[in-house]
Formats: structure tokens, C-alpha cells, sequence
């Protein structure tokens, strides 16, 4: 007589039973899954990147948006003949050297502001208008003649109308159209500015309208380097004296190309203590901006380093985004048609890509040459492989990063 099996043995085989009935179908869920995961990955992959970019895009970076608001809060105290409050502003930022988040001079901004209606007479080519501003600042330094800093706004109104009425430094150079009316724009401000010394008034804001007087005097080549100097040791974590000294070394002006690599380097070394290679950075990206191209001689590696010491001093996304489009333009005109070429490449890659996933997390259009192309271009080079495999970019914690939707 066969044995009777317990009702624990039944049980027993049951549960087992349904064990493997279970892993059976857990396997094939698995691989269903990860078939449908597959499938899914492949459609996202066919999306095209711009549909899987979810990274904000600004036309107007929000340091654009902060200076302008200086700018017309300074026009509305000039408007109102404020000017013993809006000139004390003036002072009170050009000696604390106070920046706005990007590093801008709040002082600049502030005398933009105080020349806010010559400055739109001039971009509506209303000449009346404008002499009619300027007369109306030269009664306000007439006042306030003991100020620096009315000074410094009458001559600089002085200098923008004369430069408006004869053109930009690049395409007019020494010997330009227009001079004459310029240059008596140019000794009326170096007139106004003479009873001021910036050394003595301790005025980065000074030295800078008294270095653009370079320009229309006869000394200006003589005195470009000195007064660049003073300039920059008044504000040294400043990079407006770079970048203005860096066109005036291109020619037309007061250099040769073969000499502007040695001029970069001196900056540096006068300035590496408190912003390491940074000042080198900005002399060529100063000089491809009025020109077009980098001076030759240019050393990839400290203008690399220079770049990101430049973000690093701020830390904000107008810088990073500034040094994000000027490696991606590096990079694309690299090439890889020889060895060297092919190594500069990898190192401004790699660059940019430490920069990207660590820095940025949002896109400033105006930064990118190219605008969008660019930056399509720069994100699928950074993370292709993330996109092969169907991935989205995002702004993560540090900077961006590819995921998964």
C-alpha cells in the first residue's frame, strides 16, 4: 500500500513548485524587460539632440540683465540732476572695486549710466541730441569740478562721441577718417582729466578713460604700457585692462604680431599672484575678437589653463559659458590632420569636457560663435556615447550630465 504523503509534503512540493513557475516567469519578464528597455533606448536614440537637451538656453544672460539694470537706475539719477548722490555711488564702487557677479565694474556701469542719454543720441545718430547731452555734462562737471569722478564721466563722454563720429579703433587705426573732429573730442577730455591723478585718487575708473585717451595723443604710443600698467595695478583681479591693452598691441596701433606673445606673458606675470594665467586668456581672446583670429605664437596650454582660471575667479555662468565657446571654437578648428594637431586637440577636448560636466549648467547663446550649432556640435562630441545609448543631457549638480529620460 502505497505511502500517504503528509499534507507538509504536499505543501512542501507545491511551494516548490510555484518557486520555479515564478523564476520561469521572472526570467521572462526580465528578458522582456530588457528588450522593451532596448527598443526604448533605440527610439531615444533616433530622437535628434536638440530634443533631448534639457538644459536652459538664454539669449540674455542674467549678467546682462543685472548691468543693464545698474546702467538705467544711474540714468534715472542723472535724468533727475542727482548728480551729487549718483557721482558719490560712483566713487564709493570705483574704490572698493566692487564687481557685479561677472566681475563688471559697477563704477563703469554706473558712469554708462550718468552718459545714458548721449549714449542714445549716438546709436540714433542724433548729433544734435548729443551735443546737447554733452553740454549738458560739462555743466554738471562745472559744478562738481573737484570730483574725480565727474571728470572721469565728461571725458569719456568726450571720448564716446569722438569715437562714434569717426568709427571703430580696428577700422579706423591712426590715420582714419574723421581724426581731426576726434582728436579735439580727445584733448578736450585729456584737459578735463589733467588736474586728476589716478594713482593719487586710487582710481581704477580713472586710469582706465585716461588710458583710452591713447588713442588721439600724440604721446599715445609712449604712454600705452605705463598707463596700461597703473591701469591694471589699481585693479589687478580686473581683466577690462587686458583686454583693452590687447588691441592697442595689434596693428593698427602700437604692436607687431611677433611681439604680442611676449606682451600676453608679461600680464601674467604681473597679475599670476592674484588671478594665475588669466590676464593671458583674455589678451587673445581680446585680440580674435577685434581681428578674427588669434595672434600667432599663441601657447595652447597656458591659454587653456589661463581660460579656466578666468572662470575660476568668479565661478559664474557667464564665464563659463565665455570659456565653454572659446574651447569649442578651439576645438573644432583643431583638426586632425597631423600628430601635433591631433594632440592639441585631445587636450582642448579633454578640457572642455572637465569644464562642461563640472561647470556649466546652463547656455548663454551670445557666448557661442555659432550659436546653437555650436553648442549641438559641442554636446555631441562630449557625450557620445551617452547619446549612442539613448541618453538625455541635463544640468546636474556641478554641470551637465547624460541620463536616461
Amino acid at each position: 500500500m502505497a505511502d500517504i504523503q503528509s499534507d507538509e509534503q504536499v505543501n512542501s512540493r507545491l511551494g516548490q513548485t510555484a518557486r520555479e513557475i515564478a523564476a520561469r516567469l521572472g526570467r521572462v519578464l526580465r528578458r522582456s524587460d530588457r528588450a522593451e528597455a532596448r527598443r526604448l533606448r533605440a527610439a531615444e536614440a533616433d530622437r535628434p539632440l536638440a530634443e533631448r537637451l534639457h538644459v536652459p538656453i538664454v539669449e540674455v544672460s542674467p549678467e546682462s540683465r543685472y548691468c543693464a539694470e545698474i546702467v538705467q537706475t544711474h540714468a534715472a539719477l542723472a535724468q533727475a540732476d542727482r548728480w551729487a548722490e549718483l557721482l558719490a555711488e560712483v566713487r564709493r564702487a570705483d574704490q572698493a572695486r566692487a564687481g557685479a557677479p561677472a566681475g563688471r565694474r559697477l563704477a563703469v556701469l554706473a558712469s554708462d549710466g550718468a552718459r545714458a542719454a548721449l549714449t542714445a543720441a549716438i546709436a540714433s545718430r542724433d548729433w544734435a541730441a548729443a551735443d546737447e547731452a554733452l553740454d549738458r555734462l560739462d555743466a554738471m562737471q562745472a559744478v562738481h569740478h573737484d570730483d574725480y569722478a565727474a571728470a572721469q564721466i565728461l571725458a569719456q563722454a568726450h571720448l564716446d562721441l569722438g569715437w562714434a563720429r569717426r568709427g571703430t579703433a580696428c577700422e579706423a587705426g591712426p590715420g582714419g577718417a574723421g581724426r581731426q573732429g576726434f582728436l579735439s573730442h580727445t584733448a578736450e577730455a585729456e584737459r578735463v582729466l589733467d588736474q586728476f591723478d589716478p594713482i593719487e585718487e586710487n582710481s581704477p575708473l580713472l586710469a582706465g578713460t585716461r588710458y583710452r585717451l591713447v588713442q588721439g595723443i600724440d604721446e599715445g604710443e609712449a604712454l600705452v604700457r605705463d598707463w596700461y600698467q597703473d591701469w591694471s595695478d589699481l585693479d589687478p583681479t580686473c581683466p577690462e585692462p587686458h583686454a583693452a591693452h590687447a588691441v592697442h598691441l595689434l596693428p593698427p596701433w602700437y604692436g607687431r604680431p611677433e611681439g604680442f606673445e611676449a606682451e600676453a606673458r608679461a600680464a601674467v606675470k604681473r597679475t599670476s599672484d592674484v588671478s594665475g594665467a588669466a590676464a593671458y586668456a583674455v589678451f587673445y581672446l581680446s585680440a580674435a575678437q577685434a581681428q578674427g583670429d588669434y595672434p600667432p605664437g599663441m601657447d595652447l596650454g597656458l591659454f587653456v589653463r589661463g581660460l579656466i582660471d578666468h572662470h575660476r575667479a568668479t565661478g559664474c555662468q557667464y564665464r563659463a559659458n565665455i570659456v565653454a565657446g572659446a574651447l569649442t571654437e578651439l576645438a573644432h578648428s583643431q583638426g586632425y590632420d597631423t600628430t601635433l594637431a591631433s594632440m592639441r586637440a585631445k587636450v582642448v577636448m579633454e578640457t572642455l569636457d572637465d569644464h562642461v560636466r563640472d561647470n556649466l549648467r546652463e547656455f548663454h547663446l551670445p557666448a557661442w560663435e555659432n550659436g546653437l550649432d555650436c553648442i549641438h556640435w559641442a554636446m555631441g562630441q562630449l557625450f557620445h556615447d551617452d547619446l549612442l545609448r539613448g541618453a538625455h543631457i541635463y544640468p546636474g549638480v556641478a554641470g551637465l550630465e547624460a541620463r536616461m529620460p
